[in-house]
């Protein structure tokens, strides 16, 4: 199956916008929790030897995900640290035609770096309870609304009753054309790749700082883009993740 060639966005409009979570009352139907993995029994196998745990193994092994976390404030430098840490404007770098790069924590397909982030505050040292953009550029917090979020936030996200005391919701946002011009549906695969790039350091970040986060896909799109001010279409939000203390 293929799309027309001059309609970039078309295909993955039509997935994303039909793609909203469904409430399945019997998950599983009683059924006991099991993982799967994949192995070929008949092949020749190789024992991989022992190595040193590095710093990198310590953080990706202390991550978890929380699901209760504390009424404490986090700092503002921490969120800091946050940000910075998945999506900071680092550089510039020289490129070979004299053009300057600005680049990423994270790698981007053509360098087009597609996503914003913004951060739904309850309780941040220093910061009103409202809802921000990360400027990268200019390395500052910009006010999106200053509205109560938490009643809409309480039903478009299906697992608010395990953030509801979170300090900072942050939201991962795609501008699709951004890096869809250039490639077309397959494209919207390179965002989502990318958010997941975002979404780990900051989990990873969060690790390092002694803080508790939990990954979130399952909300209402319906509901969640335009409590941030995004028209769902050309922008929406594709992943988020509460960060904070955690009990």
């Amino acid at each position: 199956m293929t799309s027309n060639v001059d309609d970039t966005t078309g295909l993955s409009r039509f997935f994303h916008l039909n793609s909203e979570p469904w409430t399945n009352e019997n998950p599983g139907s009683g059924a006991s929790f099991l993982q799967k993995t994949k192995t070929y029994p008949h092949a020749d196998r190789v024992a991989l030897p022992d190595t040193d745990r590095g710093a990198l193994d310590e953080l990706a092994a202390s991550r978890h995900s929380d699901r209760s976390f504390s009424d404490a404030p986090l700092s503002l430098a921490d969120l800091a640290r946050l940000l910075r840490s998945a999506y900071a404007a680092l550089g510039p770098d020289m490129m070979e035609n004299g053009q300057k790069f600005l680049r990423r924590p994270v790698p981007s397909a053509g360098g087009l770096y597609p996503l914003e982030l913004y951060a739904l505050v309850r309780n941040v040292d220093g910061l009103a309870k409202s809802i921000y953009h990360y400027d990268t550029i200019g390395d500052a917090l910009e006010t999106v609304s200053v509205s109560d979020w938490e009643p809409q936030a309480r039903h478009a996200f299906h697992t608010w009753s395990f953030v509801k005391d979170a300090p900072v919701v942050l939201c991962i946002g795609a501008v699709f054309d951004r890096n869809q011009a250039k490639y077309g549906p397959r494209g919207y695969r390179y965002i989502l790749l990318e958010a997941g790039h975002v979404v780990q350091n900051i989990c990873l970040r969060a690790a390092e700082l002694g803080l508790g986060s939990l990954c979130m896909g399952g909300y209402q799109d319906s509901l969640v883009n335009p409590l941030i001010g995004l028209d769902g279409v050309k922008e929406a939000v594709i992943y988020s993740v509460a960060v904070g203390a955690a009990q």
